[in-house]
Order: structure tokens, then sequence, then C-alpha cells
């Protein structure tokens, strides 16, 4: 689901693939529900304001998809319009108040939901930017944090607004340090629960260790009762005591209080995503020559790089026995270099589908591309990895997901750029739901609907008024409009990856500077499929 970078970040974030074995301290922290519900303090006073619907126009909301659905989408599984209420909710122990959003037809009423905030001290609350408490499919639970917002839909207890408070320091503010985290992880001999320890065990995650160590923290600063020897997670605790003191120690005023974003609701131009817009295809270059490397030539690195990760299920994406390479030339680029493209055998897209699919992306655009690789994959996705500018596409997947995946590889930062932010700003609709995500996805999305518009056919005879989006496509069209255009021009690409020899070492020593395959450690990050709709 992004664009993804090589670098340390994801092992940061608890996305290794190695193996680490830890005893849990107890079989799950929701076994300790109870023991919070009597423990905890008694709930703060508050007051509430409703804000009237104009206040909603004119200053927004949080994000998040779920506030959106509950006022403004009757096909959202969160809709609740008529029976929906946002409130300034104010607190004795402090002046600024809390945004809080609750439907009246969720399976917890006001009162419980206030309950979740009420019954933290201040400075922990504050560490809370803003609660819903949504409408959700009967019988159905849903837990969501996002930076420091928190969402909840179905039934939940008074003890899950402890795992709220976890969930919002570790994912927004204060964060935890994950450098010593992982170290004192390493230190101890347990994590917090069962579900921490299968994690760090099945593929290395920790995120579920720090959850489970913050609502052991609090269990221990609260005195619930039986007391808990939790002697053989000392370093985590070490760590994760101070940062939950600061918070839930701090004086009363809140003066740490996490204030909400809020953005104002824009429509979707492409409701069923880009896709759809694959029905009328556009033109593209054809292949003028297309020839398979012979096994002893090896594979670009890159290529090796991405096939050797894992799935979900411990299996590499593609074997080495598997992973087919090409030399792509097309017509419209014939003074340049072809296109090395690599593919697993089982991949869904045969090479003609590739070369032709590849062919829609506008030479200029495509130009920006060092290499195409394509895997089997139940789930439809798409990935590119910066910096390398290789794009990998997973499934069956539509035209829109290589001119997206494509279209990261020109943004050169420009989704960060002033231009493109006041940009966004000024549109009233986004290109689709995933658009929503982050200014990068919000570009590359952009620029599918940017191509398709400069295609030969416009969006408006396509059937889309795209004027909504009109300040975006303009700043994309000035950044790099002309790589996007129908026939716009090949220019010499960055070079391709250095090759390597999966199972040939002799292949290798013949080839002189070339060597065996060895994974250099800065290609080896995570990787995050995009799915799309």
């Amino acid at each position: 689901m992004g664009v993804v970078t090589v670098l340390s970040q994801f092992i940061l974030l608890g996305l290794a693939s190695a193996q680490i074995i830890k005893n849990p301290l107890i079989r799950a922290v929701k076994d300790l529900d109870a023991k919070f519900a009597a423990a905890l303090p008694a709930p703060q006073k508050y007051s509430l304001e409703t804000w009237p619907e104009e206040d909603i126009l004119r200053r927004g909301m949080p994000p998040d998809d779920a506030w959106g659905g509950s006022v403004y989408e009757p096909g959202s599984r969160f809709y609740c319009r008529d029976d929906f209420s946002i409130y300034n909710a104010t607190f004795d122990d402090c002046p600024e108040p809390w945004l809080v959003g609750h439907c009246a037809k969720a399976e917890m009423d006001r009162e419980a939901s206030m309950s979740l905030l009420a019954r933290l001290p201040s400075g922990a609350r504050a560490a809370i930017s803003d609660l819903l408490v949504a409408r959700f499919d009967p019988g159905l639970v849903t837990r969501y944090f996002r930076d420091n917002s928190a969402l909840f839909g179905g039934r939940f207890r008074p003890a899950d607004a402890i795992k709220m408070l976890a969930a919002v320091m570790f994912h927004g503010y204060p964060g935890i340090p994950m450098d010593e985290f992982m170290q004192a992880v390493a230190a101890d001999t347990c994590v917090g629960d069962e579900p921490a320890a299968k994690n760090l065990m099945r593929d290395g995650t920790y995120g579920r260790a720090i959850e489970s160590g913050l609502t052991i923290a609090v269990y221990l600063k609260i005195n619930a009762q039986p007391p808990l020897d939790a002697s053989c997670m000392r370093n985590q605790l070490n760590l994760l005591g101070p940062i939950l003191n600061k918070l839930w120690d701090a004086k009363t005023g809140c003066p740490n209080k996490v204030p909400p974003k809020l953005i104002k609701h824009k429509g979707i131009l492409f409701p069923k995503g880009l896709g759809e817009l694959g029905s009328d295809p556009v033109s593209g270059a054809k292949p003028t020559k297309v020839t398979q490397w012979d096994k002893s030539e090896g594979v670009p690195d890159y290529c090796w790089a991405l096939a050797t990760k894992k799935r979900k299920d411990g299996r590499v994406y593609c074997t080495a026995d598997r992973l087919d390479v090409y030399n792509v030339t097309y017509s419209d680029c014939l003074d340049q270099d072809p296109w090395a493209i690599c593919r697993c055998n089982d991949a869904q897209h045969s090479v003609d589908t590739m070369v032709e699919k590849f062919g829609r992306v506008p030479a200029g655009l495509r130009s920006r591309v060092r290499h195409l690789i394509a895997f089997e994959d139940k789930t439809p996705g798409g990935l590119h990895v910066d910096p390398w500018n290789i794009v990998a596409v997973y499934g069956d997947v539509n035209d829109s997901v290589y001119m997206h995946e494509s279209s990261h590889c020109t943004d050169r930062g420009f989704p960060k750029s002033e231009a493109f932010l006041k940009a966004k700003d000024l549109d009233i609709c986004w290109p689709s739901q995933y658009s929503k995500t982050t200014d990068r996805e919000l570009f590359a999305e952009t620029g599918v609907a940017y191509l398709y518009d400069n295609s030969g056919k416009t969006l408006l005879e396509r059937g889309f008024d795209s004027s909504c989006l009109a300040n975006g496509l303009k700043a994309l069209g000035e950044h790099a409009g002309s790589e996007f255009k129908k026939g716009s021009k090949c220019f010499k690409r960055k070079p391709n990856s250095k090759i390597v020899f999966p199972e040939d070492k002799a292949a290798a020593a013949a080839a002189g500077n070339m060597k065996a395959a060895i994974i250099d450690e800065e290609l080896d990050g995570n990787f995050e499929i995009e799915t799309f709709p």
C-alpha cells in the first residue's frame, strides 16, 4: 500500500523477517480487562457542546474514512448521517476540549463512549486527539488507531481505554524509540503476551509487543490486583515505564494535548478506482523485439531482490529456476537501450500482457522505469521501490496499476512541494479513495488521471468531469506533464541494475567482475504491496 524506500525504517517498524523467540508473560492482555475495570480511576466530569452542521462543513473532520463515511457516504458501513453527532467534550481537569464523534446507532451508547476518555488521567487522555464511536456491522468489532486518533465499532469494555492509550502512544505521540525497544526485547526473556510472542516468532514484528508491554506497564502503574511478576520483561518496562509516567503523572491542564487534524470533506472522482478507465484503454507503443535471456546471463539484481522476498506464508515470490528475463524494445524508443523485464513463470500476466500494458505507459514516463517484474498473487497489487525505480505487479492488475507505479518514478519529491500541497487544498475532490492515504499516492493517482486525460481522449469525453481536480492536474502537468502525454519522447534511462547469478557460481566467476547473487545490505528492505479497488 505504498511507495517503498529501501531503508532500515521497515526493520525499525518491526517489519523485519528474522524470527525472534520469546516466552509470553501471560496468555493475553485482554485477560486483564476485569482487573483494569476495577482499578481505573473514576470517570472525570465533562460537558458536551454539539457541533452545528455548518461547523462540520467549515472546519472539516479527522481524515479517517470512517468520519467522512459516517456523514457523507450512504454506501459506507459507517453511514449514520441523521443519527451522527460531533462534540467538543470538555473535562473539568483540562481547558481544551476533545473531539468526539458518536453515532446513536452504535452498539455502545454515548456515556460508555465518553468513559473511554473520562477514566484516563488528564495527561494520558491528552495523547488522544479524537475519538470516534461509529456504526458498524452487527455482531462485528473493529478497533483502529492512526497517529493519535481512535476508532471503535461494535462492543468494547472499559479496559479498552488502556488499549487505546497504548496504541496511540505507539502509532503517534509520544512514540516509542524502536532501536531501544528492540534491544530491550533482546535482553529480556519474555514479552507481554502470547500474540506478541507469536508475532515476533512468525515475522519479527514488534507492534504487539509494544502495545502489550505498555498495557502491562499501566497494570503495574495503577496497582491492579492481583500483583503481577513481570521481571522477565524488566528491560522493556524500564524503557516504557518512564514514557508512560510522563503522560500519566502530568499535572492537570493538559499542556501536551494532541490536537485533532481536520480536513474538509471531498468527493471522489473515481469511486470504483482508476481501474475503471481501463474499459476504454489508451493506445500504446508496440514491441519491435522481445528477446529472452539465457539462464547463463544471470538476472538483474533488483529483480532478484524482489523475487527473494517472502510471502506471508513464508514462500519466496520466485525461485531462480522460475525467473525469466527479457529484453524489450518498443516502437517509440528504437534509439534507446531495451528494457530488461523480469517475470516469474507462474505470474498471471504473460510476457505479452506485460509488454502490452507497459507499452500503454507513455514513452517519457516509461523511461523513468529501470525494470519491470511480474509475480503470481491471488490479490492484485503493485509496488514501486524508491530509489531503484523498479516496478512490480502482482496478480492480474489493471492498466492503471502499471501507470500508477510508473508515476511514482517521476515524483522526485514533488508531492511535498508547496505547489502540489496548495493544489490539493484547492481541489474539491480526490481522484480515488486510495489517493487519500498519502500525498505520494495522491500524486500517483493524479498521474493516472492526467495520463488518460492526455491520451487523445479526455476524461470528459470518457464521461468524467475532472474540473473538481483541476488544480492537481495542472500542478502535475507543470511538474512532469510532458512525460505523461501521448506521443511523449523516450530519453536515456538509468542503467540496468548489476547482473547477479542466483545459482551459478561458475558463471559468475567466468563473468569476471560479476558475482554470485548476494543481496546487498542496502537492498534488504521489506516491502508493502499496494492493492487497488
